[in-house]
């Protein structure tokens, strides 16, 4: 009996240990689904409450996004940076103060605003073929002028290696170099597969109302309110999805391609810098650039651009008028 007692004092605690770890397994996992049906019932639930604002066009079974409005000679077509969930807000700040006859486009690449997600590769080849096909159904009468932001400076640089004659310009927001995205440290890759969590599990919509996850979801405090909530509700959706993620694990090697594509030959290209930016080797890499084309100008802003905001616009616009006027001339000449 003596010894009975003694196995059983002594196999008791190693059991029970055993089964806790096992319920703490099995709560942790319910917790996860639990958060998981939340996000697909949320998404469900508001999925008609963000209107499109352009027209959905099928590019190899994908339905991609394509926002246009105006009517000017030269259009312009936009480009944010990567990761800026909602295309058509992150260029409000600037689209909102153009004249209204400003012939405008705005495209959603994969995982994108209202565009559909793919499987096919984030390749920068790949993304500038899509960015074509988008940009034929806009029937442009003419080439437009390329502008993009930050990060969103690598598929315009392409699109124009890969289709010269359909580009009349690019703009480059602080744009990241190919040179110094060939380099890129994507440490903060993790940052960004940890958003892909917590957004999937809900975690991120339960948070939605504090102030550090309004910071993710809204950076730019000046959107008005109705693109405040677009902008929430797609990020809610979106944002740090598996399409973008690619896109940024490709940086380094779709900046190589570009870098091994040459020059851009006479195509203006305006290089706007941020004299803050914080990366240390951004402003070298931001002048060599320069060399991308035979016609090329670099202007210089004081503050560090992480999105477009409004005290941002000023020089951003009165360079897209210079362009947009010089390439009109241009056009007139010929």
């Amino acid at each position: 009996m003596t010894n009975g007692k003694k196995m059983m004092v002594g196999t008791y605690p190693k059991n029970f240990k055993k089964n806790r770890k096992i319920l703490v397994y099995l709560f942790i996992f319910g917790l996860i689904l639990l958060g998981v049906l939340y996000q697909l019932y949320s998404i469900y639930n508001h999925a008609n409450e963000y209107g499109r604002t352009g027209n959905l066009i099928d590019v190899d079974g994908t339905a991609l996004h394509l926002y246009t409005s105006g009517s000017s000679s030269t259009p312009l077509v936009f480009t944010p940076t990567i990761g800026a969930a909602v295309p058509f807000t992150a260029a409000y700040p600037l689209t909102s103060q153009l004249p209204e006859t400003t012939s405008i486009g705005i495209y959603d690449k994969p995982g994108y605003g209202w565009s559909d997600f793919t499987k096919a590769p984030r390749d920068i080849d790949t993304i500038a073929r899509e960015i074509h096909t988008l940009l034929e159904q806009a029937h442009y009468t003419s080439p437009p002028i390329l502008i993009a932001h930050s990060f969103g400076s690598l598929e315009v640089l392409r699109y124009a290696q890969l289709y010269p004659g359909e580009v009349a310009g690019i703009i480059l927001i602080d744009g990241a170099a190919p040179e110094f995205c060939s380099k890129f440290n994507n440490i903060m890759i993790v940052e960004s597969f940890l958003t892909n969590f917590l957004r999937n599990t809900g975690v991120l919509r339960l948070a939605s109302h504090t102030d550090s996850v309004q910071k993710i979801l809204n950076p730019n405090v000046s959107l008005p309110d109705d693109l405040k909530k677009i902008n929430q509700g797609i990020s809610l959706e979106k944002l740090w999805n598996r399409n973008v993620i690619e896109e940024k694990l490709n940086m380094q090697s779709n900046a190589e391609i570009i870098l091994e594509g040459g020059s851009l030959g006479d195509i203006p290209l305006r290089i706007i810098t941020s004299k803050a930016n914080p990366y240390g080797n951004w402003s070298k890499t931001q002048s060599n650039m320069l060399n991308l084309s035979s016609d090329s100008v670099q202007l210089f802003i004081d503050e560090s651009v992480n999105y477009i905001a409004y005290e941002d616009t000023e020089v951003i616009l009165n360079v897209i008028k210079e362009l947009t006027t010089f390439i009109d001339q241009k056009n007139f000449i010929e």
